[in-house]
């Protein structure tokens, strides 16, 4: 008897699931990965309106597409058909999200890039930003470096999307003079956490400059073509800094921390990686050019009316 009600149930056409209300469904959708609740779609009437209410967090990953099985060769075809079928699902999932509530974090891994993967990923970064993400992590995963000469424009476009940005973090990317312009005219007012990952530096001449950040990680930067950039660090508000690098990266990328009487660096960390053939001693009028920017930085923090003092500097051979 049980079983006939199931049935006649299941065959009167009843949209059960469309009965319970929103804040149910929020509480469901809200517990499923971004992939999993876009599936819901299909379970009743109303769930394409909501799951989009549910997701505060993005993570478009290439990888979760891949095509490539058991250590075998993927055909040009194959990866043709897993490049499109990201495409479909990232732009679709950007266009239908709606800009409400506002992110929490956009996450986009694009491996093997390419021109196509630059074109794409600057697509989902300008929509992304519409969404007024509090974090953005663009990375280029174990494949080509991503072109990110698109990051200013995209945040000029995005309506004030950037005015919610605390945290950005950018791995395998090749950084431009736009990125420069974005820091130093204010165009992410609120940022307080960045990480350069990896990154190759086109510009020569390069400066961080934020009023806002107090977080900072810069590691195995090195600049194009092998030619040398100085990297000014301007950040009356930073804390926490930590750099790491290969040996002889020490030569052609040259940071030096200006400071003036806001000075509040309290945590520093300098690690070198050993590259094979390199002799410390090379480097070592680097080194010491930017533990000098460092103690200048100390000798400020703890003069009369700062809020903070150089307590923590490690320098690392490894």
């Amino acid at each position: 008897m049980a079983g006939g009600k199931k049935n006649h149930a299941t065959a009167d056409g009843r949209d059960r699931l469309s009965n319970l209300p929103d804040c149910l469904i929020h509480a469901i959708l809200s517990r499923l990965d971004y992939r999993q609740a876009v599936q819901t779609c299909v379970l009743a009437r109303r769930w394409p309106r909501l799951w989009c209410g549910a997701i505060t967090c993005i993570n478009i990953d290439s990888a979760n597409f891949s095509t490539h099985e058991g250590g075998h060769r993927v055909s040009p075809g194959a990866k043709e058909e897993a490049l499109a079928r990201l495409e479909d699902f990232a732009d679709n999932l950007l266009l239908r999200r709606g800009l409400e509530p506002p992110l929490d974090a956009l996450l986009l891994r694009v491996h093997g890039a390419g021109l196509r993967g630059d074109i794409n990923v600057g697509r989902w970064v300008r929509r992304g930003l519409k969404m007024s993400p509090a974090a953005l992590d663009v990375s280029g995963g174990d494949g080509q470096p991503i072109n990110l000469d698109f990051l200013s424009s995209s945040v000029s476009v995005s309506g004030g999307g950037a005015g919610r940005l605390t945290r950005l973090r950018l791995d395998n990317v090749l950084l431009h003079y736009d990125f420069e312009d974005l820091l130093g005219s204010g165009g992410l007012p609120v940022l307080q956490d960045l990480q350069i990952i990896n990154a190759v530096i086109v510009s020569g001449i390069w400066r961080i400059a934020s009023d806002t950040l107090t977080s900072l990680a810069v590691v195995d930067a090195s600049c194009r073509r092998h030619s040398r950039c100085s990297v000014d660090i301007v950040a009356p508000h930073l804390t926490s800094l930590r750099l790491d690098f290969p040996q002889g990266r020490l030569s052609s990328v040259q940071f030096n921390i200006i400071v003036d009487g806001r000075a509040s660096l309290v945590d520093a960390s300098v690690r070198l990686l050993e590259d094979d053939g390199d002799d410390p001693d090379d480097n070592i009028s680097d080194l010491c050019f930017l533990l000098k920017s460092l103690s200048k930085a100390d000798a400020v923090a703890g003069g009369a009316g700062s809020r903070g003092m150089l307590m923590d500097l490690c320098v690392i051979f490894s």
